[in-house]
C-alpha cells in the first residue's frame, strides 16, 4: 500500500462505494485507493452501529476482512483510542490562548517545548502527541488566515508538507476531523 502517495484524490468509484457503504465494490478496490479511506473504513469497523441489521453484521465482517493484512489500520486504531474529549478541550484552551497572544507560536496547550524539529517529533510521539502536534499546526494556520483580513499569504507548514508522513498527517487529520471537530466545532473566531 506504499503507492498511495502517488493517489491523491479519491476516485468517484470509491467515493461512491463509501457513500452507499458498498462493502463489495468497497472489497475490489486496489490497495492504493483502499488506503486513501483506511481511517473511514477503521472507524466503521470499531464504533458500534445503528444498524443492528444481520446485512450490516455480515457487511462488518468483509470490512474486517479487507482491514486485516494492512499495516496501517493499527496505527489508525491507536490514534481512534485516545480521549477525544480532553483533547478538545485543550484545544478550546489552545485557541483561546492563539487569540488572546495575537497567534504567537509562544505558549502552547496542546504542545509542550519540542526537542527535535515538527516532523521528527511526529515520527517518534505515540498517537495522543501526533494528534496534538497536527491540530497545534492546524490552529496555528487557522488563527493566521483569521489574521489575515483576507489578504493573501503563505504559511509553510513541515509537518504538513513533508512527504514522507503524507498518509499518517492524512490520517491524523482525517480522525481529527470525524472525532473532534465536528462534534465540537473550533471555529470561534
Amino acid at each position: 500500500m506504499s503507492d498511495s502517495v502517488a493517489l491523491q484524490h479519491v476516485s468517484p468509484y470509491a467515493f461512491e462505494a463509501m457513500q452507499k457503504v458498498d462493502v463489495v465494490c468497497l472489497a475490489a478496490l486496489s490497495d492504493p485507493e483502499l488506503r486513501l479511506l483506511l481511517p473511514c473504513l477503521v472507524r466503521m469497523a470499531l464504533c458500534a452501529p445503528a444498524d443492528q441489521s444481520h446485512s450490516w453484521a455480515q457487511d462488518k465482517k468483509l470490512i474486517l476482512r479487507l482491514l486485516s493484512g494492512v499495516e496501517a489500520v493499527n496505527s489508525i486504531v491507536a490514534l481512534l483510542s485516545v480521549d477525544f474529549h480532553a483533547l478538545e478541550q485543550d484545544a478550546r484552551k489552545e485557541q483561546l490562548l492563539r487569540h488572546k497572544t495575537g497567534g504567537g507560536n509562544g505558549e502552547s496547550v496542546l504542545v509542550s517545548q519540542l526537542q527535535h524539529g515538527l516532523t521528527l517529533e511526529f515520527e517518534h510521539s505515540d498517537p495522543l502527541r501526533r494528534l496534538r502536534l497536527a491540530l497545534s499546526e492546524l490552529l496555528a494556520i487557522m488563527n493566521k488566515v483569521a489574521d489575515s483580513n483576507g489578504e493573501f499569504f503563505l504559511k509553510s507548514s513541515e509537518l504538513f508538507e513533508s512527504p514522507v508522513y503524507l498518509e499518517e498527517v492524512a490520517d491524523v487529520l482525517c480522525i481529527l476531523q470525524c472525532s473532534c471537530m465536528v462534534s465540537y466545532p473550533l471555529f470561534l473566531f
